[in-house]
Formats: C-alpha cells, structure tokens, sequence
C-alpha cells in the first residue's frame, strides 16, 4: 500500500509538472507571425496612399484636400510605431521628429522648411478662397512638386527603416515590449497630437495610433486558454467602448482627454500586463527609462533614473545619494567657499532661487539666465537652457569651473576633501575604487549626480489623481488638463508625464523651441531678447533664440518664468502663449533681425477664454511636488590648514 501511495505521488507530481510546463511553453509564435504581416500590410498601404497623395493637390477642392490630408495622419500613425519602436533615430530625424526648421537643398522659402512640413504645414492644404487670392498656378505646380518630393523621402524612409527584417526577428517578450511603448506614446504624444501639431491631424492620428494597437493586442487576446473568459469579456467590452468614445469624439478640442484616460487608456495598458502575465511571457530585459513592466503611463516609480546616469558608478546607492547630497549643499565646491549648488536651487524654493537671473559669483553681478528647478531634472539627456550638457554630471563641469558661477576647481576641491576624514570615509564606502585611487573629480560628479535624480516630483495631486484616487483633482482642475493637452496646445511640447520637452516613451531626445520670448514683459517697440540660446552652442542659425523646453511641473512655485525671467506670473505667462507667443511682435521686428528664422510655434492665436485660462493655472498648479526637498543638518569637519572652515554655511551665504 505504501509503494503504491509513492508510486501515485510520482505520477501526479509528473502530471503536475508537465502542466505547468506545457502551460509555460505556449507556442505564441504563429500570433507574432500574424501580427507582423498585419503591420507589414499597414506600412504597404500607408506606401501606396503616399505615393498616391500628391495627386490631391492640384486641381482639387479643399474638402478633397482635407479629407486625404486627415487620412494620411491616419495610414500614417496606423503604420508608423513599428518604425517608431525599432528605428526611433529614423522616426524622429526622417518622418516627425520634433518640428525645427532646418536647411535643405529646396529654393526659396522652402529650403528652411523640414520634411515634416508635409504634416506639420501643411503645405498645399490651403483653403479654396487663399488659393485664388494669392496663389498662381505655378505656385500650386511648385507646391505639389514639395509634396511629391516630400512623399518620396518619406516612401525611401521607411525602406530604410528595414522594418521587415525587424518584424522577422520578433519574439512574444518583444512584441509585448512594443505594444507596452506604443500604448505608452498614445498616452502622451498623440493624444495631445505631439507629432503633427497641427490641430486637423490630432484625431485622425490617434485613431490611426489606437487601431493599430488594438488589433495588434486583440490578436494576442485571442491566444488566452480557454479558462480566461472574464478577460476576454473584459478586453471586448474595452475594445467596444475605445471605438465608441472615438466614434463619438471626434473634435480636436472638446475632446475629453481626461476621461478617455481614466476610462480606456489607462485600463488598456494595465490589461496588457495581465495579458503578459496570463500568458507566460516574460518581460524584455532592457536598458531603458521607463520600467519594463509599468502597468500604465502614471505609474508610481515607473523612471528608471540609472537609465539617465552617463556611467556605472554613477547609478544609484544610497550611500552615493547621501554623500551626494552633502557635496551639493556644501560651498566648498566654490572659489570662495561661500557659494554651494544650493545656492540656485533652494530646497525651499522647488529648488530654484526665486529671482529673475541668479547672483554671480562676484556678489553684484547677476548671470545671464534664470536658474530652472533641479526637480526632475535627472531625466533627461540634455541639461541649460542652451542643452549644452548630455548630462547631470558633464554639467558639474561648467557650474564649478565657471567664473560667474562657483568659480572653483576640482583640483582645490579635492584637497579640502581629503582633510576631511569624514568625507574620505563617505567616499570610501560610496565608491569603493577610491580607497586606492584617491578622491577624483568624475567620483565628486558622480556622487552629486546621483543625489540630484533622487529630487523627483512625481506624487503630486494630479499623480495621484491618475493613480486611482479621484478625490485630487477638482472639475475645474481636470478641465484645465484637456485645455492643457488639448485647445492650449501646451502637451505638443511640455509632454506629459513630466511635462517637459524630453520625449517620451525613450526620452533620449529633449525639445528645444524658439518662441521670440521678449527682453521686456512690456514694451513700447517689441525687443526680442538678445540671448541667442542654442545657436551658442550649435552655431546653426536655425537654432539662434531657441532654448530648451522646460517642466511645468512646480511651475506655480517657481517664478519668475522663461530663460530671461522676464514674466512674473502664469497668468503673463499664458497670455503670451494665448497670442502665439513671439509671432503676436513679428510686424515689429527691428530692422537688425532681418534674416530672423521662423519661430518654432504656429502662427496662430490660442484664443482661450478667461474660465479657459483660469482652469489651465488651476491645473498646473495641481502639477506641484516638492516632497523631495530636504537639506543636510551638518557638513563634514575639515581639519589642518581648511579647518578655519567649518563654520561654512549649509547651502551657501548668497
């Protein structure tokens, strides 16, 4: 009897684990297959409408016009996030990266003008009544001739883009990596139409985006055992009721972004983890700034902030943190010892200094531009006003060498480290390489590197709105979201979630714009400001007055605004945006700025309302978090010829 109860053990302990093992050996390769042929049909026709396209715009109406402009952003956004996944490069400098103008080989105006022009123009798609007016014929020839050329390069692009071979080489991990990304970029680029700009495309592209994807994902849904009909149920109520929404939704600028977040594309993108999940794949492992298995945009802790740090001893620790927190508050990072990091950017100002320019070096001195808020600053890859930084540590360079800054030095800096024991010992522990090598300038950068992508302000009420508690936000505050995302047009730059110019779902590339921010907030003739910006950096003309797009995160905390600080509220601030910012001047243009590139931002007044206004202010101010904010209680002791400095001051005296 006992031989028998083993033997019965064996056999159900093998029936068992065959099961799980058959359970976990799911075959998903013929879905992967059918999901690849479908988005090699959707690149196919998105190729044959392109090629096509051109011949629209001669000899047509506008309503012919329009209507195959809207249906090229939809084939185009229903086949372009293969693309977007596998050759991001690709995308964003051959297709719609973000919109700069650029110099090209065209005649005329249109060597300024980018291939995105053929959706960010749209060049061509004028009205019946301006064709007539200012148009002749071999300006509607010289037109479809642009867009010919434009469609073109746009068919040779995505030749480039080798999508079949990627599409061959597709696993299950990947495909649900893909879909995560790409639900992740319908969540904050195209439902704010970040791509294209201009408003006629915002709903046909995020049709186009959401199609895709749900087919995509329906395809795996239908791989789901026989056991999971309540997901399956669930996934067809949600795929009915996305349809439905954008069947009835169909305008750019009522359309409530807010609700179709909470209500579909949040569920959506937690429903594909448990699809994941119910389905045995593993998460892709990969170097990448957001968490792998992010159940949705708004998720907490979905940064990944080592992503950001530009070498291995600069991820995180805590022990690194701590140390780094140290050296920011401590003013012996500067010539003088009086001046610290923390000096600019104050813990109890969302770190920054309140002022309109911050204080140089030499006391009465002020720099040359306003001092942003370190918060969240650690997510990017480019850092200044002119990005002339890839990263928080290679900007520690210019900030202690600097003259009108800390005009200190690394050499001197760490000779009054070292006679502090203490630091050497916090060194020791934090980077273990250092009890042989001695403190080093890149370990000093690393360190406070480090600490700085710890100062993260992602809790905020609109987080926590978006995390499921709806007690958060007020109706006027969440109005002022779909303002924000929506008629303002402010999510086609500062981009949602950080609400900033790095762009997600990758974040390795940070916007910059050129708005003709004025020198003055008022002004009898308008003076753009004199600060050439990125052009001081790249020396490409396209680029002069352009400056990196900064967070709107603790903007209400954060005056004075713009890289000048020439506004003081945010009610100035969006008055300016409200009569498109730098373009409201343009007939008041001296004559020295002749030659001026075009401002990277429509020509177009917003035309908000006051309540409009009011509830995007009440909205922004829902974007506050400074629960980062802390300070050191004491600095290390120095001892010998430094110790006549330990009564130095935390953060800094000016």
């Amino acid at each position: 009897m006992k031989q028998a109860l083993v033997l019965l053990s064996l056999i159900t302990a093998v029936f068992c684990l065959s099961m799980r093992s058959g359970e976990q050996e799911t075959d998903l390769a013929p879905a992967v297959r059918t999901i690849a042929d479908l988005s090699v049909e959707q690149i196919q026709r998105l190729d044959s409408f392109l090629q096509a396209y051109p011949d629209h715009f001669y000899e047509s109406n506008y309503a012919v016009r329009q209507k195959k402009y809207e249906e090229l952003a939809y084939y185009f956004k229903r086949a372009a996030n293969i693309i977007i996944y596998y050759e991001p490069g690709l995308y964003y400098e051959k297709l719609v990266g973000p919109f700069q103008f650029q110099e090209n080989d065209r005649p005329g105006i249109l060597s300024a003008v980018p291939d995105n022009w053929l959706f960010t123009g749209p060049i061509g798609n004028e009205d019946d009544s301006s064709l007539i007016k200012f148009y002749t014929k071999k300006d509607s020839l010289n037109q479809k001739a642009f867009i010919t050329d434009i469609a073109g390069r746009y068919r040779d692009a995505i030749v480039a883009s080798n999508y079949k071979t990627h599409l061959a080489g597709m696993d299950a991990p990947e495909l649900l990596d893909f879909l995560r990304i790409e639900i992740f970029r319908i969540s904050s680029i195209d439902i704010a139409n970040g791509d294209f700009i201009i408003e006629d495309a915002g709903m046909p592209s995020l049709n186009g985006a959401l199609d895709s994807w749900l087919l995509f994902t329906g395809a795996l849904v239908n791989e789901l055992p026989a056991s999971k009909q309540q997901e399956k149920f669930y996934w067809d109520t949600m795929l009915k009721g996305t349809k439905q929404f954008l069947a009835t939704n169909r305008d750019f600028k009522t359309f409530d972004r807010m609700l179709f977040t909470k209500n579909y594309l949040i569920p959506l993108s937690a429903f594909l983890n448990d699809l994941q999940v119910n389905l045995k794949v593993p998460f892709k492992k990969k170097s990448a700034a957001l968490r792998n298995d992010a159940r949705h945009l708004y998720d907490k802790n979905i940064f990944v902030a080592d992503y950001f740090a530009p070498n291995n001893d600069a991820k995180y620790s805590s022990l690194k943190a701590k140390l780094g927190e140290l050296l920011f508050f401590d003013p012996l990072l500067s010539g003088n010892n009086k001046r610290a990091c923390a000096s600019c950017h104050k813990p109890d100002m969302a770190f920054t200094d309140g002022k309109i320019k911050s204080v140089g070096f030499e006391f009465e001195e002020v720099l040359s531009r306003n001092s942003p808020t370190v918060i969240n600053a650690g997510l990017q890859k480019k850092l200044f006003w002119d990005q002339r930084a890839g990263s928080l540590e290679d900007q520690l360079d210019s900030v202690v060498n600097n003259t009108h800054e800390l005009n200190g030095s690394f050499t001197d800096l760490v000779k009054k480290l070292n006679a502090s024991p203490e630091y050497v010992d916090l060194f020791k522990k934090a980077f273990p390489h250092t009890v042989k090598t001695g403190i080093g300038r890149q370990d000093i950068k690393n360190a406070i590197g480090v600490y700085e992508r710890t100062l993260t302000g992602l809790n905020s009420r609109f987080d926590q709105y978006m995390q499921g508690d709806a007690t958060k936000l007020s109706p006027e505050e969440i109005s002022g979201f779909n303002i924000y995302m929506g008629k303002a047009r402010c999510g086609n730059c500062h981009f949602a979630p950080l609400f900033n110019g790095a762009l997600p779902p990758f974040y390795n590339i940070t916007d910059h714009k050129s708005l003709g921010v004025p020198e003055k907030d008022s002004m009898e003739k308008y003076r753009i400001d004199g600060d050439e910006g990125l052009f001081s950096t790249t020396g490409n003309s396209f680029t002069r007055f352009s400056f990196k797009t900064p967070t709107v995160r603790n903007a209400a905390l954060t005056a004075p605004y713009m890289h000048n600080g020439v506004y003081n509220t945010l009610e100035q601030v969006v008055n300016f945006y409200d009569h498109a910012a730098g373009e409201k001047f343009r007939k008041d243009m001296r004559e020295g700025m002749k030659g001026l590139p075009f401002f990277t931002i429509i020509p177009l007044e917003l035309k908000l309302t006051e309540p409009e206004k009011k509830a995007l202010i009440a909205f922004i101010k829902a974007l506050d978090d400074t629960s980062a904010a802390s300070s050191p209680r004491r600095l290390p002791q120095v001892k010998g010829k430094y110790a006549h400095l330990n009564n130095r001051k935390i953060g800094g005296e000016y």
